[in-house]
């Protein structure tokens, strides 16, 4: 059936509850795609994902069709939750993403059929033409720029305690408070995100409510592709927003790699970390938000075996001269000097035992913890006292320093 809108009849009694098919079931990408669901007669299945609720509940879709991010790939359990919506009477509403979102009212499911055959063909088309909403030309981006947060706290006002909302983006914000073109930010910690919002009071409330994260992390051209460390830790930082605000939440790891939607705003592209370039002489930094990154407060590697690789590539040069080698460490500003003296010296003390167990010789080592007093750091602070998210990030590093290259400035 092509989606040409949705059923808008004399609403008849309630019919029992009826299940999508297995086919229904399955997340649906819905480029060019005109057929419609073919529920069989049977209870409705359970909601996939362990935070949703499959009861009566109201339904909120969140989506970023825009630049920059993968076509909609719609999670598996949107079409059930949709059914239950629609058979329960529940408000649906949808969100658009971009630089300034919209909230898009959809509906309600009516039907004039006096059978099952018939109620079972109109939920259906219902179902179907939700989803072609979704994926239609009012939920295109319309305005630049990327502001997922605002988005977020439209959902909560549009969706009542106990209700699901479904998060369909690449969780690469561009505008507002949460830039992630800005250097650091990508790789910021989780809870150093939360503090920095709930400062300023933007944590969606989101109390009560349901929240399925799908797509974090996965970009389309002109985009760079994210590795594993990174979407992860989008996932985390918006998965965090979501608890702060007070809702339960679920990340749906299913990759999206569907070209974008083209003819869209522009969205800022958000530059990912450069691999460090080693050479035999002067400094070269080990940026927290590199392959040789650090769990947050700990000294372990956030990527055991991409921080070893790139220590490897450093060991390969160091091991071809005798000059003596220093490594500092350096943290950001939060934690106080008790804190951040140790931690500093610590993860330091980290990549001098990888080197080492790389063949450098531990004599040509000396390791310095410097917390948030290494020269070469940025302000991180803001007027208030404030944690500055993208410069903290890029005050988290290990500084490798050789004798000065021959001709460089004294």
């Amino acid at each position: 059936m092509p989606r040409t809108g949705l059923p808008l009849t004399r609403t008849a009694a309630p019919a029992p509850r009826l299940a999508l098919t297995a086919l229904g079931l399955l997340a649906v990408v819905l480029a060019g795609c005109s057929s419609s669901h073919s529920p069989a007669p049977g209870p409705v299945p359970p909601v996939p994902g362990n935070c949703l609720s499959s009861g009566a509940a109201p339904l909120t879709i969140v989506v970023g069709e825009r630049s920059n991010v993968p076509r909609i790939q719609f999670p598996t359990a949107t079409a059930t939750l949709i059914q239950t919506a629609a058979i329960d009477h529940q408000q649906i509403r949808l969100i658009r993403i971009d630089g300034k979102p919209k909230v898009f009212p959809v509906a309600p499911f009516t039907t004039n059929a006096k059978n099952g055959g018939a109620y079972t063909d109109a939920l259906n088309s219902y179902v179907t033409g939700v989803e072609g909403l979704v994926d239609g030309a009012k939920m295109r981006a319309v305005a630049p720029q990327a502001d997922l947060l605002t988005a977020l706290s439209y959902a909560a006002g549009a969706t009542t305690a106990g209700g699901n909302i479904i998060v369909i983006d690449s969780g690469l914000q561009t505008a507002g408070l949460l830039e992630y073109q800005v250097p650091g930010m990508l790789m910021s910690p989780p809870s150093d995100v939360v503090s920095f919002l709930h400062d300023k009071g933007l944590i969606p409330p989101l109390a009560g409510r349901h929240v399925l994260l799908s797509g974090f992390g996965y970009t389309a051209a002109p985009q760079a592709v994210l590795d594993q460390p990174e979407r992860q830790n989008v996932a985390a930082q918006w998965a965090a927003i979501v608890t702060a605000g007070g809702a339960c939440v679920t990340v749906d790891p299913t990759p999206n790699t569907n070209q974008e939607m083209p003819g869209l705003p522009a969205v800022a592209t958000v530059p990912l970390p450069a691999p460090p370039v080693f050479k035999s002489c002067g400094t070269t930094v080990l940026s927290d938000a590199g392959s040789v990154g650090f769990n947050v407060g700990l000294s372990s590697f956030r990527d055991p075996s991409e921080a070893r690789q790139t220590l490897s590539n450093l060991a390969s040069v160091l091991k071809q001269g005798t000059e003596p080698i220093k490594l500092i460490g350096s943290t950001s500003s939060e934690g106080g000097d008790a804190v951040n003296g140790p931690l500093s010296l610590n993860r330091a003390k980290a990549v001098e035992s990888v080197l080492v167990s790389l063949g450098v010789p531990a004599g040509r080592i000396t390791v310095v913890g410097d917390g948030a007093h290494y020269p070469g750091r940025v302000a991180d602070l803001g007027p208030g006292g404030q944690l500055l998210l993208p410069e903290a990030e890029q005050d988290r590093e290990v500084i490798v320093q050789l004798p000065q290259c021959q001709g460089a400035a004294a």
